[in-house]
C-alpha cells in the first residue's frame, strides 16, 4: 500500500478543484484480509499548506456543517453549536457575518457535546440531533429569505416515534430523505412533540426518547427511514423503512444509490433504491472489530472511502466497488497520529474532518495512491483522540469549503490560496 505524500502542488490542487464534479452525496487495527496493511503512518506537517483560513466564527458545543447555495449563487453556511444551528452569510467570504441562531435541542447526555447535522434540500434545511427536549425531531428551515433572516417551520417525528437521530442525507434530485434511526435498545416513553411550531407545540403521546451518545449499541438494532421532501417540503411524507435489524451510524445517498456504514455491525453496505418504497441490499462488507463510522463514493462511483473512528487512529480506507462482489481494499490514509472522522467526496478528491489534524484534503485520482494537498489545522489539541474538525463541507465547484471544530468554532478555508 502506497504512503501519503505530503508535497503540495497549488496549482495542481486549484485545478482539480474547479473541474471536479460533485458526487451528488478505514481502518487497520484488526482485519487486513481485504488488502495489504496500511502504510506507517506519516509525520503531520509543519503548519497548514494548500490554504487559508479565509475567517472563522467562535462557537462552542459545535458539531457537523453544511452548505447552501441560493439560487442568485449567494453561498451560506449551516453548522451545529450548543444553541442550535448557527446560519452564516458567506457573500463576503473575509466578513462573515451570523443571521441567526436557531435554538434547538439542547439535553446533552455528554457535557460539552451536541450532535447535530444537517442536509439542505431545494430552500429548507433539515437538522437531526441525539436531543429531543425543545423542537426534538427533525428540524425544518426556511431558507428562501436569505440573507435577511431564516425561518424555523417545525420539527417532525419520525415514523418509529424516536425523536433523536444521528444523521441524515439526502437523495437532492429526487428529495429524498434517509434518516438514521437510533441503535440503541432502552427506550422511554415520553410526552414529546410531534409537530412543534412557531404557533404552539402540538403534543402526542408515543414518542420515546433514547439515551444520548453515538456508541454502545447493539450490532442488530437500528434501520433506515426513507421520507419524500420533493411532494411538500414543508410537510415530509414516510415512504418506508430498510436495514432494519442493524446498526447504522452514516449513509450517503447519490442517484438510486445509498452508501450505509453500519456502525457497532463492523460492516458497510450499498443499497439499490431505484424504487424507494422498496430498497435492495447489493452488497455487504466487513472490517471485524472496527467501528464503520462513514462512506462516501467517488464522484463517477467506482470506488468509496470510508472512516472507523474506533479504535482511535484508524486511517481512512478506499475501496474499489467490484458491483455485487466484495469490494477491494486499494489504500489507506491518515495524518499523522489524528483519527478521520467524516469524508465527504467531490469528484476524486476527499475532504476530511481529521479531528486534531483539522481539515485534510486527498488527491484520489489514483486510488491507490493518495496524495494529501491541504491541511488546515483548526485546533490545538493533538493525538488520536476525538477533539477538533468534526465536519467538513465542499461547496460544490469552488475553492472554498467550511470546517466545524468542536471547541474554536466555524472555519471558512480557501482551497489552494
Amino acid at each position: 500500500m502506497m504512503s501519503v505524500q505530503l508535497t503540495v502542488n497549488r496549482s495542481a490542487l486549484a485545478l482539480a478543484c474547479l473541474l471536479t464534479l460533485a458526487a451528488c452525496g478505514g481502518g487497520g487495527g484488526g482485519d487486513h484480509s481485504h488488502g495489504p496493511a496500511p502504510s506507517p503512518t506519516p509525520a503531520p506537517p509543519s503548519g497548514n499548506v494548500g490554504g487559508k483560513v479565509l475567517a472563522n466564527v467562535v462557537r462552542s458545543g459545535v458539531a457537523g456543517t453544511w452548505g447552501y447555495t441560493a439560487p442568485d449563487g449567494s453561498r451560506y453556511a449551516l453548522m451545529g453549536t450548543a444553541k442550535g444551528i448557527l446560519v452564516l452569510d458567506l457573500r463576503d467570504t473575509a466578513n462573515v457575518r451570523v443571521v441567526d441562531e436557531i435554538d434547538g435541542p439542547t439535553n446533552t447526555s455528554s457535557p460539552g457535546t451536541y450532535w447535530r447535522e444537517m442536509r439542505v434540500y431545494g430552500q429548507h434545511a433539515y437538522i437531526v440531533s441525539e436531543q429531543d427536549n425543545f423542537r426534538g425531531g427533525v428540524m425544518i428551515l426556511d431558507l428562501s429569505q436569505l440573507p435577511a433572516s431564516v425561518r424555523y417551520v417545525k420539527s417532525f417525528t419520525p415514523q418509529d416515534g424516536r425523536l433523536t437521530a444521528h444523521t441524515i442525507d439526502i437523495d437532492t434530485v429526487r428529495g429524498l430523505a434517509y434518516i438514521q434511526r437510533r441503535n440503541g435498545t432502552a427506550v422511554t416513553p415520553v410526552q414529546g412533540p410531534l409537530y412543534d411550531s412557531p404557533g404552539g407545540m402540538i403534543f402526542g403521546g408515543g414518542a420515546l426518547r433514547d439515551p444520548g451518545g453515538e456508541h454502545g449499541a447493539t450490532p442488530n438494532v437500528g434501520a433506515i427511514e426513507v421520507w419524500d421532501l420533493k411532494t411538500d417540503p414543508e410537510n415530509p411524507r414516510y415512504v418506508t423503512t430498510f436495514n432494519r435489524g442493524r446498526n447504522v451510524h452514516d449513509m450517503t445517498a447519490v442517484g438510486e444509490k445509498v452508501y450505509v456504514a453500519e456502525g457497532d455491525a463492523h460492516s458497510f453496505s450499498i443499497w439499490n433504491v431505484s424504487n424507494p418504497s422498496a430498497p435492495v441490499m447489493e452488497v455487504r462488507w466487513s472490517v471485524p472489530g472496527n467501528y464503520a463510522h462513514n462512506i462516501w463514493p467517488s464522484g463517477d462511483g467506482t470506488f468509496v472511502v470510508t472512516t472507523e473512528e474506533v479504535p482511535q487512529g484508524l486511517p481512512a480506507r478506499v475501496w474499489r466497488l467490484n458491483g455485487t462482489a466484495e469490494p477491494t481494499q486499494l489504500s489507506s490514509f491518515k495524518v499523522g497520529s489524528g483519527t478521520p472522522h467524516n469524508v465527504v467526496m467531490e469528484g476524486r478528491m476527499a475532504y476530511v474532518s481529521h479531528y486534531t489534524e483539522g481539515a485534510v484534503v486527498m488527491d484520489l485520482t489514483d486510488p491507490a495512491k493518495p496524495n494529501m494537498v491541504l491541511r488546515i489545522d483548526t485546533n490545538p489539541a493533538t493525538g488520536s483522540g476525538y477533539a477538533g474538525c468534526w465536519g467538513v463541507y465542499k461547496f460544490p465547484n469552488q475553492p472554498l469549503m467550511a470546517c466545524s471544530d468542536m471547541t474554536t468554532g466555524f472555519h471558512l478555508i480557501g482551497i489552494g490560496q
